[in-house]
């Protein structure tokens, strides 16, 4: 066993000296599908990319009253946990959150704080919510990115729209495909680890491995190397395949929306 973790230190610390950035990239704009292919995808490098969607109408008609009026009285999929953690590891249990039936007009009171409710509320569900829960909303958007279905030759396999609170966490994980996300409002924090680095993320019992990342980021490990970032609105983060990733919503004015795109492996 002492020779394959020597092994897979090297392979860690080769990709981080070869090709890895200490930091995360970014754009400043939209780039060409071959040139995104050839620097991103096609290395497994994360970025971000700014002024991503400006023309979206989205950014401008997306307030609270906007969609109360255009989708108000609209019964969404709303996962529901005592303290933001969702699908997230809770002593020697993998917990995932209870999902509700609400208006989305009751779903925006409770995170506006007109409502109070125990519980954090966050509208995640995936497998194309978008479309398949507020269809009405595709007008304001664009439901593809004509160059990331371009550069991976296929349209997106689920659009999914996700609208939470800051104390809303996605538990650290990893997909197996392609991700683009969104940022219509607010921002979305990301705690990122290439998947060089797996061998090296600990498994701990704890509420969620999550906490370990924010109170000390893997400095246990002499190998595993954590990069930081947030994604503000109107910019789009790539996000390859494999790669272990956290993130938490922040605003200043209550929510943070946006869209994920994509899942092509």
């Amino acid at each position: 066993m002492d020779a394959v973790q020597e092994r897979l230190t090297e392979f860690s610390q080769e990709a981080h000296e070869l090709y890895l950035n200490t930091s995360v990239p970014y754009l400043d704009g939209p780039p060409e599908p071959l040139d995104f292919y050839r620097d991103w995808i096609g290395p497994n490098k994360p970025c971000i990319i700014r002024n991503a969607f400006s023309h979206w109408p989205a950014l401008a008609r997306w307030t609270p009253d906007y969609l109360r009026e255009k989708i108000g009285s609209k019964v969404v999929s709303v996962a529901v946990t005592p303290n933001g953690y969702a699908d997230a590891v809770a002593g020697n249990y993998f917990v995932m959150p209870e999902e509700r039936k609400m208006s989305f007009s009751s779903v925006l009171d409770i995170i506006e704080g007109k409502v109070q409710r125990n519980g954090v509320f966050y509208v995640q569900k995936q497998c194309s919510n978008l479309l398949q829960e507020l269809p009405e909303l595709i007008d304001d958007l664009e439901p593809h990115v004509a160059w990331m279905s371009a550069a991976l030759g296929k349209m997106p396999d689920a659009v999914n729209f996700w609208l939470g609170e800051e104390k809303a966490i996605t538990s650290m994980h990893k997909d197996p495909y392609e991700n683009l996300y969104c940022v219509i409002s607010g921002e979305k924090h990301f705690i990122l680890l290439p998947p060089t680095d797996r061998p090296f993320i600990p498994y701990v019992t704890m509420l969620t491995i999550c906490q370990v990342c924010i109170a000390r980021p893997f400095t246990s490990s002499r190998t595993a190397a954590s990069l930081r970032s947030s994604v503000q609105r109107t910019h789009r983060r790539s996000l390859g395949s494999l790669w272990t990733h956290w993130n938490q919503t922040w605003s200043s004015t209550h929510s943070t929306a946006g869209l994920s795109l994509y899942g092509a492996a």
